[in-house]
């Protein structure tokens, strides 16, 4: 894959063709049904090349530019936390319109077309066991069927995201990480596990980092995904990063109630 894709127009989507996302669709199931789930420290599976090579590198060429993002505690998709350095850009009416109509294109039919209703299903359908143990602890029970969510999360240099096991809602938490080479390669997120082994969460607070050991960095490689079941146990976070000029490209993607 070609680090910077020869450019393209980006007011032309006509190539941007159903039979495209269909066969990224494939690909990414493919990659990941046939993953092995990681137990420890929680459920959890770290993806390579998780979409066919020509697919991302028309992703990269789609990235957004900088002024269409909205600063994340702005959209309305997080609650109270830590994610003051981070922007956000969604799928909706006002954020599509900053953008090339390819661009737009690119990304309504990722979420659309790629990671849509049968994508959700399919990974449900793996996770069901895991799912129904979680909401039986939790005394929840699933009223209407799952719902699917999407943005693109841009951030850099911060004093980090504390740990947290996502947010109640989520069943289960995709995070594709989308940057242009391995530059940046210690930049992903970290599992942890807490200092009191029998802490427990379901989801709201971010955890100060000191109650808890590292266990594991995900790499940040491009075309990769970082992929668990949301549980009261599914620690999580970002260390502290100090360095100039970072962007950290992410594609943030939930299975929720």
């Amino acid at each position: 894959m070609p680090a910077n894709p020869a450019p393209v127009d980006l007011n032309n989507a006509d190539d941007l063709t159903a039979e495209f996302f269909v066969r990224a669709r494939m690909h990414a199931l493919y990659q990941i049904m046939n993953s092995p789930v990681r137990p420890w420290p929680h459920k959890h599976l770290m993806i390579e090349n998780v979409f066919p090579d020509d697919f991302y590198a028309e992703l990269r060429r789609c990235m957004p530019e900088q002024g269409a993002y909205t600063p994340l505690a702005k959209t309305g998709k997080v609650a109270k936390g830590d994610y003051e350095m981070r922007a956000g850009f969604l799928l909706n009416e006002d954020h599509l319109s900053r953008v090339p109509a390819r661009v737009a294109r690119f990304w309504t039919g990722l979420f659309e077309e790629v990671l849509n209703a049968e994508f959700a299903e399919v990974l449900m359908g793996r996770h069901a066991a895991d799912v129904q143990d979680r909401l039986d602890r939790e005394g929840a029970v699933l009223t209407e069927p799952p719902r699917r969510d999407m943005i693109l999360v841009r951030d850099g240099t911060s004093d980090g995201v504390k740990i947290h096991t996502s947010d109640p809602k989520n069943l289960l938490t995709l995070l594709f990480y989308l940057p242009e080479d391995e530059r940046y390669v210690e930049c992903g997120t970290t599992l942890y596990w807490p200092k009191h082994r029998d802490m427990r969460c379901w989801g709201g607070p971010h955890h100060d980092f000191e109650g808890f050991d590292p266990v594991w960095t995900m790499p940040y490689r491009p075309n990769s995904l970082f992929m668990f079941v949301k549980t009261d146990d599914s620690f999580h976070g970002v260390k502290p990063i100090q360095i100039d000029n970072l962007r950290r490209d992410l594609l943030l993607y939930y299975i929720h109630r």
